[in-house]
């Protein structure tokens, strides 16, 4: 059985099982998570629940070459070590190293990916602005409504009157579904007995950096076009969200080249609304904004002149200082478009706790093992009035 060292150094013996898995499910959590919020330990002296459980069935996370400590093989840890047990060695019908394989395994995967903190999901991350988790795969959007005919603008009121409505939040009448990805990856018997734990993980790891890179791509893209399984449409088809470089400075008559007047106009533009802090654009639009005529320069001026003069500074900018450029490589990107955003209520991605699934299945006649993960979420635009686009 597995054991851990609590918070007063005391030994805890921990049943393990697959319903734990369901247990953390439940509470939204992952299975690390869960076993870390059951069991009080001192982290900083003996480590978490879960790392003092990997570490108590042997499952040794990454190799340590200073120590000469091995990552453990998918062999030791799909069939277990055995113990000694009143002088007769006994291996469990199920190892505990198999059960808490599934969420070590992502646990690893986890800290690969983590190590490369300029990837596409990580930036898209970035720019949502509500995360939500649900426990079951259905989901219902909520809309947020403005148009009623106050407006979003208080109103006098009289005495023991009632309060003007200035917002209606309802939700949608179709649920929608979250779709659900799966990767799946599947060991010889030859493999399971030489490959380690640490590149496994990094291989499974480089799968699904690529696979979210994606769906952060399909993501945004969806925010500009639309999506009709999610009831959104596109952009284009909202007045006043696509403004042409040319509308805000008659000078960008030249197809791909921008100026500065019509990029502070655009950021200026319903800026009572919204402040773009970020924007998605393709590698020549990124060029653009780099490049734009008339951009400021520190050679445009001699800041020692002893000339009498006054600097201006706006006291009521509605626009933010510095804006982050996502620059796409989606093909379906349209060339001379800028796409902004305000983080703070353009983004909602909604994932689902119940979709979620690892599991570790044993093909004997195959002489195999294979592993299945599963997830789900969705992004969507959660208030189009933080969005405005610029082509160029």
């Amino acid at each position: 059985m597995a054991a851990i060292l609590d918070r007063a150094g005391n030994t805890q013996q921990i049943p393990v099982d697959v319903s734990m898995y369901r247990m953390a499910a439940d509470n939204d959590m992952t299975f690390p998570q869960w076993i870390n919020s059951q069991y009080d330990t001192n982290a900083d002296k003996y480590g978490t629940a879960f790392e003092q459980l990997c570490a108590s069935e042997g499952l040794v996370m990454h190799a340590d070459r200073e120590y000469g400590v091995k990552s453990s093989s998918m062999d030791a840890i799909l069939n277990g070590r055995p113990r000694m047990e009143a002088g007769v060695l006994t291996k469990d019908a199920v190892p505990t190293s198999r059960i808490i394989f599934p969420a070590a395994i992502l646990s690893a995967i986890e800290n690969q990916l983590l190590s490369n903190l300029t990837m596409n999901p990580v930036a898209f991350r970035d720019m949502v602005a509500v995360e939500d988790s649900i426990s079951n795969d259905r989901f219902i959007r909520p809309i947020l409504n403005y148009s009623n005919p106050n407006g979003a603008r208080s109103q006098v009121i009289g005495q023991l009157a009632y309060p003007s409505s200035m917002l209606g939040i309802t939700v949608s009448e179709v649920s929608r579904s979250i779709p659900v990805r799966s990767l799946g990856i599947e060991f010889s018997s030859q493999a399971v007995a030489n490959v380690t734990l640490d590149l496994t993980a990094l291989a499974i790891a480089r799968a699904q950096a690529q696979d979210a890179n994606q769906i952060a791509l399909d993501a945004l893209n969806s925010m500009l076009v639309g999506d009709a399984d999610l009831g959104t449409a596109a952009l284009s088809s909202i007045d006043g969200k696509v403004r042409t470089a040319v509308s805000f400075d008659p000078a960008c008559t030249t197809a791909g080249v921008l100026t500065q007047t019509a990029w502070m106009k655009y950021l200026w533009n319903n800026g009572l609304k919204r402040k773009i802090t970020h924007v998605v654009t393709d590698i020549d639009g990124a060029l653009a904004l780099q490049n734009r005529v008339g951009r400021p320069t520190i050679f445009t001026d001699n800041n020692q002149s002893p000339r009498i003069n006054s600097e201006l500074s706006v006291a009521n900018p509605l626009w933010e200082p510095d804006v982050k450029v996502f620059i796409t490589v989606d093909p379906r990107w349209p060339s001379g478009t800028i796409m902004g955003l305000d983080k703070q209520f353009g983004i909602h991605t909604v994932s689902s706790s119940s979709i979620s699934y690892t599991a570790v299945e044993q093909f004997v006649l195959k002489r195999g093992t294979g592993m299945r993960m599963d997830f789900g979420s969705i992004s969507y635009r959660l208030q189009d009035d933080a969005w405005d686009v610029l082509t160029f």
